[in-house]
């Protein structure tokens, strides 16, 4: 494959001007050409919105940094839709970004460069999603992706976000950005490993949209190696579920300061989500250890039914305080503007919810240590049903009747193992088992 030096193309380092032009004619070159590597030496480039094509590969030199145009107007605007629309813009439209994919197959980030998205918002709301800039990388519809060795800072939005997207390698990568890290949205064959990650939002994320006109799903995900820090939560599947989700395997993560849940799993919109194994983690500071449930916002097109979650395995799993603030960087345009930047974690028990029609299913958690805050001397034993409301950890209050995991509408549930321990003396029992069937524990 041939490889493209860039300066070589008048696209020269730190000449302080937006070059996207300049490099929307090499990538048009080089995939005319067959593809092959689009080279930045050491130096600052900046960039606004250049659209990728099939076989180009970008890659970073170490001392490369790639900066981002510092007006949210220099990127490309909204593409237009023409099929119903059931998700927020972050994840209905992908040309405001800085690279975006559509339909390629054969591409590729690597290099130690760095990508700085210099924390540029849209300032007036045009696209009227809480100031949500662009974002860093955008993909839909791609085959054979490859995301190597690459810093990623200051995106406003989604920082690495792929849709209908098979075949995704993302490994070595470092992230430190105000939303989501990594999105995988109805792909297959995803593998994300050994990166390095702090976010405002979600670390890792899952969802299943329709923003391919079509109900969907994730299939065959692994994650693994991974360090996580979020102001929201770790590793998540949803909140958007109009798909399915099944084949996904978590392993070898720690997670440390972090402001909500470490493992979340929901079924918000209908999706079925069958087969998620979680193992050999670590939590270190973070607000809760798990958060699992089904809800009915049923957003998508209709004729749906209840989502369901069933075949789970959460295993070697150790959850662990200090339970103390932290310095973070912020989650979104308010936090941003006010310098937000030390947190606290929830400090809220496991919670893990079905629904009378919809129970949460073969259930099993194994050899999990869980030694949380405590010093909780009254408490309500009743829990509200919330099946409407926006599902995160705290929907139930702050204090649940559980110092360990609060369980309701489960139908088989396996715990061996299962430990919970409080810093401070604590009133609660370890687990609270309300509409559970077919509970063993070891």
């Amino acid at each position: 494959m041939k490889t493209y030096f860039v300066e070589d193309y008048g696209i020269l380092p730190n000449s302080g001007k937006i070059v996207s032009a300049e490099l929307q004619s090499l990538i048009d070159l080089c995939g005319k050409e067959g593809g092959g590597s689009i080279v930045f030496s050491e130096g600052a480039y900046i960039l606004s919105t250049v659209f990728l094509k099939s076989g180009v590969c970008i890659e970073l030199c170490k001392g490369a940094i790639i900066y981002g145009a510092e007006s949210f107007y220099d990127y490309a605007p909204e593409e237009k839709i023409d099929f119903p629309i059931y998700q927020d813009s972050s994840h209905t439209y992908f040309h405001c970004s800085m690279f975006v994919g559509v339909g390629c197959k054969n591409i590729a980030f690597r290099g130690e460069g760095i990508i700085d998205m210099r924390s540029v918002w849209d300032e007036d709301n045009v696209r009227d999603i809480v100031h949500r800039g662009p974002k860093c990388i955008a993909l839909k519809e791609c085959e054979n992706v490859e995301i190597r060795g690459i810093t990623v800072l200051n995106a406003t939005d989604l920082a690495v976000y792929f849709a209908g997207c098979r075949n995704v390698d993302i490994g070595f990568v470092k992230m430190r950005v105000y939303i989501d890290g990594i999105s995988p949205d109805n792909s297959k064959n995803v593998r994300i490993h050994d990166c390095d990650l702090e976010t405002g939002d979600d670390g890792i994320v899952f969802k299943s949209t329709y923003n391919l006109n079509r109900i969907d799903y994730c299939d065959d995900i692994k994650v693994w190696n991974c360090r996580l820090k979020s102001r929201c939560n770790a590793v998540k599947i949803g909140t958007e579920t109009i798909g399915f989700f099944r084949n996904i395997f978590i392993e070898n993560i720690h997670i440390y300061e972090t402001r909500m849940a470490g493992i979340a799993i929901e079924s918000e919109d209908g999706a079925i989500i069958d087969g998620v194994t979680v193992k050999n983690v670590t939590m270190k500071n973070a607000g809760a250890p798990f958060f699992m449930h089904i809800g009915n916002r049923m957003s998508g097109p209709e004729g749906r039914t209840t989502g369901r979650i069933e075949n789970i395995v959460l295993q070697d799993i150790s959850v662990d305080g200090p339970y103390v603030p932290y310095n973070t960087i912020a989650w979104n345009y308010e936090s941003f503007v006010c310098r937000d930047t030390e947190q606290s974690p929830w400090m809220i028990s496991g919670n893990i919810c079905g629904l009378s029609e919809s129970p949460i299913r073969n259930l099993t958690l194994r050899n999990i240590k869980i030694v949380m805050h405590g010093g909780v001397s009254e408490f309500k034993r009743d829990v509200p049903e919330k099946t409407d409301a926006y599902p995160e950890v705290n929907m139930y209050g702050r204090i649940l009747p559980a110092k360990g995991i609060y369980f309701r509408y489960v139908d088989g549930l396996c715990l061996d193992n299962v430990k919970t321990e409080t810093y401070f003396d604590d009133a609660r029992d370890e687990f609270i088992f309300d509409a559970v069937k077919n509970l063993v524990i070891i």
